[in-house]
């Protein structure tokens, strides 16, 4: 009675104190994202996590605060002294404080996006800053409390109260608004106004190893980490049981949440996560062996959808607990390509690639999982198509025939090529009509078994897909040539009637063709919505109903109704359900099932539904299992966040981000809340962004606008970046917004910017435009002035340089006359100088015959014979010779002769006078006939000497000139 009552109070407590966003399914296991430290790139053990206003996540690594976006991890700021982070709490301005190794503190976010840790041991007395790990980090009120074995500390209005203890504290708690600690000594104590007040029998508590605390009604719900669970109330420690115990005691609790549906959420360290109700039932068991990457849990806490994060020794996993989908897993997971599935005598049946298997479904959905698991059933061990209840015998459909189940074991019924999908014969329950890889069987019911009857003649083409109407028809789809409608002999041993129907008779195309049984009437499923037939033309023609619900833009793959009036469908990558209500008023629910996109085995969609409306689905990656009952909210508002903003040049430079240590950037009223003001030289600009949905974040798409340069927002992808390059100057504002896996938009992300002009298109260079302009302008007018005047003088100049012409027309014509006056005298002087060369040439010929002559004479008196001839006249003789020397001299000829000769060769004799005055008026006169290109015996009778003679005088005269040896005389005369 005592153990009812208890779990009677605690069921109250819980519905008196929910989360509400959070509650977890009983049956299957929740789906689980797992993130490893290779994935997140930093240390393996987390401690705690929390989410910030904008839905943000952090966690406390070994590293320090780590941030994930949904897309990408880092870690944002670090304790001042490296440690590792133990604890965090968020208050409502988002500021985090921090607990850590031998340090706590705050992180607060700046406007460029970075977090920037300030420590708080330095209000601390020097005496108290030796301390371990923070473990817990408490906002109490107005007041922060920091929690370490040696000391807790209150930070309040800027200052730290510190409280001690002589033997250490164990753990603090808060609960129900009020905080309690366990001293290693004293117990548990309840902290209030600064002081630690023991509650009664406080001892009592002392080495309990209490992990957590929950209130209860009029008392405390006490987790201890290995003696199990106990209420504390009127003062009595009692043991609350569980049906978890033994795991509990086994595996050392850690930590523990309380969920909204008044649940229980324990983290263990060496078992995972154990979820019990109110009344000690297990609920869940969530460990490595159910796809938990790691058994150590170090926290738990719920984001503002709902999901349950579990920070652990290795890792952190994100378990969706608020899902309606779960996944029916055993320890052995070992079959995860679901075929088909179905409940027969309490056991689950699921057809695989490796046979069929089954467990105990009474014993799975009540959790008693420890010794629950998909166990093989005998006999089949190739790929299992379909299986079905047919009368009271479950059937399943195989690559090598036709099995009947039982229990764990199956016999074949028919061995044939390759079995598909049976069906019963309409009005015949006792026949059963088998679609097989190369056509149809009949088989027949005889005491209580199917036995094989024949193959059916007249129709070889696969039979996968296959249905019966109510006029005995048979309707097979082959998804890739069409449908076929068949009706059989009244024997059922050949096909009597075959039609064909494709393309050509309505549907839109020949490809993918499904056929469906809803509500007694044959559907077909199409790339183009679903079709019917139509009565009267035989032609198929779109649904009415499913067109309005369905559309006809997607590819029906599969239609089933269950038991609830419901019918399921698989359109395109969607499945849904369409519900009827009264009134012939029908509701589509698809959000639900978005998880499932994906995930079918491409042709082999299955879904299979009980009366008790259980719903699972075969998939690629397991049995999925749908309750109706768990809630979920969809249209939950969320924010899409820019992540980092960088510029290419300087390469890869940081202008704005929430990961790293950003450059400096203008902000504030006076810019319009510009994020960052950017030169024109960094105008390639990369944007990071994402969105904080974390359920299913892959799927998440996004579209963008950068106002300011594109005209409208792009299409939805799943891209997380975006580069723009060689922006222009302007103000720009980039958009984000994304799209979560159930088509809710988030409120979108903004950065707005501005790109400076280059230099050249500044004020100030627009400035120095005009100036330089008005500096061109005041050129250009002195141009054309100084031009002008150019003009001008030139024309002057023009004018002058013609009258120069013209004077000098005047001056040439002058000159002309002049030349011909002179050429008129040059001609006479030349008359006058041949006339006196003449003379001189005639003179110098008579001279020259005529001191011949005298020569003659003189040689002839000379031969007079003195002594031999007394007659001659001696005296007479001697005056002859000396006139005729005289004669020879020719000093009266010689001075006429000089005078001539000086006027035609330039005063040549009185140049050579004045160069060499040692010349004798002899030696001058041979330089004359030289001058004269006399040769020697022509200038022996000029100077009345022989020729002899005359070679003496021309050595004598070479002395004189000082000529070399090699140099001719005569041409030196010549050239004098």
């Amino acid at each position: 009675m005592t153990k009812f009552v208890i779990r009677i109070l605690v069921l109250l407590v819980s519905l008196i104190y929910p989360d509400l966003n959070a509650q977890i399914k009983k049956i299957g296991v929740p789906f689980i994202t797992n993130y490893s430290p290779k994935i997140y790139k930093s240390a393996s053990e987390n401690w705690d996590v929390l989410q910030d206003s904008k839905g943000m996540m952090f966690f406390a690594n070994h590293f320090g605060i780590m941030q994930f976006d949904g897309v990408r991890w880092s870690i944002v700021t670090q304790p001042q002294n490296k440690s590792m982070v133990r604890s965090m709490v968020i208050d409502k301005n988002d500021k985090i404080y921090v607990g850590a190794q031998g340090d706590f503190g705050c992180a607060s976010q700046l406007p460029n996006g970075q977090y920037q840790y300030t420590s708080l041991v330095k209000l601390l007395p020097v005496s108290a800053r030796n301390f371990g790990d923070v473990f817990h980090t408490i906002i109490y009120k107005n007041e922060v409390i920091f929690f370490s074995n040696e000391g807790i500390f209150i930070y309040r209005n800027g200052q730290i109260k510190v409280l001690k203890s002589e033997a250490n504290f164990e753990d603090l708690f808060e609960v129900n608004n009020e905080i309690y600690v366990i001293d290693n000594a004293k117990g548990l104590l309840h902290l209030k106004n600064d002081n630690l007040i023991p509650v009664v029998e406080a001892e009592k508590f002392a080495g309990m190893k209490i992990r957590k605390i929950f209130g209860v009604k009029n008392g405390l719900l006490l987790l201890t980490q290995k003696d199990g669970l106990f209420i504390y109330k009127d003062n009595q420690i009692t043991p609350f049981i569980t049906e978890a115990d033994d795991v509990l005691k086994r595996n050392q609790i850690s930590v523990a949440i309380r969920f909204s549906d008044g649940y229980i959420g324990i983290g263990t360290r060496q078992s995972g996560l154990i979820v019990i109700d109110g009344s000690g039932h297990l609920i869940q068991h969530i460990s490595r062996q159910t796809g938990l990457q790691h058994n150590y849990v170090t926290n738990l806490k719920t984001d503002k959808e709902g999901n349950l994060w579990v920070t652990l020794k290795e890792g952190i996993s994100l378990i969706q607990i608020s899902s309606p989908l779960s996944r029916i897993l055993d320890s052995s997971n070992s079959e995860t390509r679901i075929y088909c599935s179905q409940i027969y005598q309490n056991k689950l049946y699921v057809g695989t690639d490796n046979g069929l298997f089954w467990l105990d479904w009474e014993d799975y959905k009540n959790g008693k999982r420890e010794n629950v698991h998909f166990e093989h059933v005998a006999g089949m061990s190739e790929n299992v198509w379909n299986i079905g209840v047919f009368g009271n015998s479950l059937l399943a459909f195989e690559k090598n025939g036709i099995f009947e189940v039982k229990g764990n074991s199956a016999k074949a019924t028919a061995k044939i090529d390759g079995a598909w999908k049976g069906v019963l014969i309409p009005n015949q329950p006792d026949l059963l009509l088998a679609g097989g890889y190369k056509g149809l069987y009949l088989l027949k019911k005889s005491n209580g078994s199917w036995v094989y009857q024949h193959k059916i003649k007249g129709f070889d083409e696969s039979s996968r897909i296959i249905e019966t109407d109510k006029d005995g028809s048979i309707w097979i789809a082959h998804g890739y040539k069409g449908i076929f409608k068949l009706k059989f002999n009244k024997t059922l041993d050949a096909v009597s009637e075959v039609r064909f129907y494709n393309q050509k008779n309505g549907f839109p195309s020949s490809l993918f063709l499904n056929t469906f049984k809803v509500d007694d009437q044959i559907l077909f499923g199409t790339t183009k919505g679903v079709y019917k037939q139509n009565p009267a033309s035989k032609k198929m023609i779109p649904d009415p109903l499913f067109k309005k619900y369905l559309g006809q833009e997607n590819h029906i793959r599969l239609l089933k109704p269950d038991d609830q009036n419901n019918i399921w469908f698989v359109s395109g990558e969607n499945t849904g359900k369409i519900s009827k209500h009264a009134n012939d008023r029908f509701d589509v629910e698809e959000l639900s099932f978005r998880k499932l996109r994906y995930l079918y085995v491409p042709g082999f969609e299955n879904i299979q539904t009980t009366k008790t409306g259980d719903v699972f689905f075969g998939t690629q990656d397991g049995l999925i299992h749908y309750s109706s009952v768990q809630k979920k909210k969809y249209q939950t508002k969320y924010k899409a966040v820019i992540s980092e903003v960088k510029s290419f040049f300087p390469k890869d430079s940081l202008l704005f981000s929430s990961r790293y240590e950003a450059l400096p950037s203008k902000t504030g009223a006076a810019e319009d809340k510009l994020s960052a003001v950017i030169p024109y030289s960094n105008n390639a600009l990369h944007f990071s962004f994402a969105s904080l949905f974390f359920d299913e974040p892959d799927a998440t798409k996004y579209e963008y606008w950068l106002e300011g340069f594109e005209p409208k927002w792009s299409e939805y992808s799943l891209q997380t970046e975006k580069e723009y390059t060689n922006l222009p100057e302007n103000e720009y504002v980039f958009h984000v917004r994304a799209k979560n896996i159930y088509d809710v938009v988030s409120e979108e992300a903004v950065f707005r910017f501005e790109i400076l002009p280059p230099w050249y298109r500044t004020l100030w260079a627009y400035i120095l435009y005009v100036i330089l302009f008005g500096i061109l302008i005041y050129k250009i007018i002195k141009y054309q002035k100084n031009l002008a005047e150019r003009d001008r003088k030139q024309l002057i100049l023009s004018q002058e340089k013609e009258l120069l012409h013209n004077r000098a027309a005047l001056n040439e014509q002058k000159l002309v006359l002049e030349q011909e006056n002179m050429a008129i005298m040059r001609e006479n002087l030349e008359a006058t100088i041949n006339l006196k060369n003449a003379k001189v040439a005639s003179n110098t010929v008579n001279l020259i015959h005529l001191n011949e002559i005298l020569l003659s004479i003189k040689e002839l008196i000379g031969q007079i014979d003195k002594k031999n001839d007394p007659n001659v006249n001696f005296s007479l003789l001697n005056k002859i010779n000396k006139l005729i020397d005289h004669e020879l001299q020719g000093d009266k000829h010689w001075n006429e002769f000089e005078e001539i000769f000086n006027q035609l060769h330039d005063n040549f004799i009185q140049r050579l006078k004045t160069s060499y005055p040692e010349l004798t008026p002899r030696d001058m006169r041979l330089c004359a006939y030289l001058r004269m290109n006399f040769n020697t015996k022509e200038i022996a009778p000029l100077l009345g000497i022989s020729v002899r003679g005359v070679e003496d005088t021309r050595y004598r005269i070479r002395k004189k000139l000082q000529l070399p040896s090699e140099a001719n005389i005569t041409e030196f005369i010549l050239n004098f």
